[in-house]
């Protein structure tokens, strides 16, 4: 309150002079009040915000392949030991996760067991791209010593993935059409949705042959030869709605490292032709 204002509400009676004043500091009060009110909201909003990036920072969500499920997971605990990113992994077949991550399923990164389908998610904008080549896979047959006997056995029931939304399943079922063996139209065949279902459904007695990833099974079963089929090539892509754009291409960068080579190998994949 400035001078002149005080002198002239001296002028006026002791009532109106003191209920001026008590108006006067409750204005001020507001006003002091209003700024500690807005300098609590920014500091929440600043401490939320560094939460978020915390958040947005400390962990990556993968949507893997079902024949590279267990491999990621080993992959992920050493990407977490070397950048302190945890890596959450979530698994299906390629094409139930490239659907899911096109309807906005909050996947970072796409390990997939096919071109076709990260190319698709460059192409229509999900991805900003590029795909990149990561590792090539391979079948084997389990349930038999004799490749030729079983493949060609029409009463041999056998599993496979789904052949539309699992690239191992249409591999296998590009094997069981080559000459000589009992094709699927001629044998019983018990599908997955993946591959992992597909060795599922073997081990639980519900066919007598399966093929399957030979990561899945890299120690035992028949290794198919690889010109029995085409080239299971596994793409990556980085999801763009992804908030972890820089840590999300980290890892794909951390994909061809030599340690995840060793890994790579374990399980029976070889590198990109």
């Amino acid at each position: 309150m400035t001078y002149n204002a005080r002198m002239y509400l001296k002028r006026l009676s002791p009532t109106v002079f003191t209920r001026a004043i008590d108006a006067s500091l409750a204005l001020q009060n507001l006003a002091l009040a209003a700024q500690k009110t807005a300098s609590s909201v920014l500091l929440i909003a600043m401490l939320i915000g560094s939460q978020s990036l915390a958040a947005a920072t400390d962990s990556l969500n993968i949507a893997v392949a079902s024949n590279f499920r267990t491999t990621a997971e080993e992959i992920g605990a050493q990407f977490a030991a070397s950048t302190g990113v945890q890596v959450r992994v979530s698994s299906a077949s390629t094409g139930v996760l490239a659907a899911q991550i096109r309807r906005g399923a909050p996947f970072d990164v796409l390990l997939a067991a096919d071109h076709a389908r990260p190319q698709a998610l460059v192409d229509d904008g999900t991805s900003a791209g590029p795909a990149l080549c990561y590792a090539q896979g391979s079948l084997v047959l389990l349930g038999t010593n004799s490749m030729e006997d079983a493949l060609s056995d029409a009463s041999k029931s056998i599993a496979i993935a789904n052949a539309r939304s699992a690239p191992y399943g249409a591999a296998a079922l590009a094997v069981l059409e080559r000459d000589g063996f009992a094709s699927a139209d001629d044998r019983r065949i018990v599908r997955g949705s993946n591959v992992q279902q597909a060795l599922q459904f073997y081990t639980s007695g519900g066919a007598d042959l399966a093929l399957v990833a030979r990561s899945l099974s890299p120690t035992s079963g028949l290794p198919i030869p690889r010109s029995w089929h085409a080239p299971i090539e596994q793409y990556a892509v980085i999801n763009a709605r992804s908030q972890n754009l820089r840590t999300a291409q980290e890892f794909l960068e951390y994909l061809s490292s030599p340690p995840v080579e060793s890994v790579l190998t374990s399980f029976g994949y070889t590198s990109c032709s």
